[in-house]
């Protein structure tokens, strides 16, 4: 082995070594980076029903027939929503009270836990007539995309109080 050719390929390896440093660099730049994201953005925070539902109107297209159905429906549904939160909040409270108290009654819990439950689903099922109609002004397409969009999830890291 001559001088040369020992040098050559230790200038080899030397390239090798800092084209790994320069690439152990960049990848940790870029995870430092993602955290430093992450960390400055938050997590997203769930959407309120009232709030998919007007982001929802937004996203369908809506002829201006089709928006005045879509504004006596969302007027509705918000309304529906009170109605229901005015309905179930007094028995999930009385049902939290109850669990509070150093004797509680495991009975008296689950009955107020099952008529919050049956109250809401009876919300739901009254909802239903309304959701038909306005689903029935929907081109096809449109309607196939409110019930995706209907039922799209906020995803989210952690979670924000939601309404009973």
């Amino acid at each position: 082995m001559t001088f040369a050719s020992a040098v050559a390929r230790g200038g080899a390896r030397q390239n090798l070594l800092w084209v790994a440093l320069a690439l152990s660099l960049a990848l940790n730049l870029c995870f430092i980076g993602g955290a430093l994201w992450i960390r400055i953005q938050g997590p997203p925070t769930p959407m309120y029903p009232e709030e998919r539902l007007e982001r929802i109107g937004s996203e369908l297209a809506l002829d201006p027939a089709q928006r005045q159905a879509f504004n006596v429906y969302s007027d509705a549904v918000r309304a529906h929503l009170q109605q229901m939160r005015d309905a179930v909040e007094p028995l999930m409270s009385a049902a939290r009270a109850e669990l509070a108290k150093a004797d509680a009654d495991e009975a008296t819990v689950v009955r107020l836990f099952d008529e919050a439950a049956q109250t809401r689903r009876s919300f739901q099922r009254e909802m239903i007539g309304k959701t038909m109609w306005f689903l029935a002004i929907l081109s096809p397409e449109q309607r196939v995309k409110f019930v995706e969009l209907f039922h799209q999830r906020a995803r989210s890291w952690g979670s924000r109080p939601q309404h009973p």
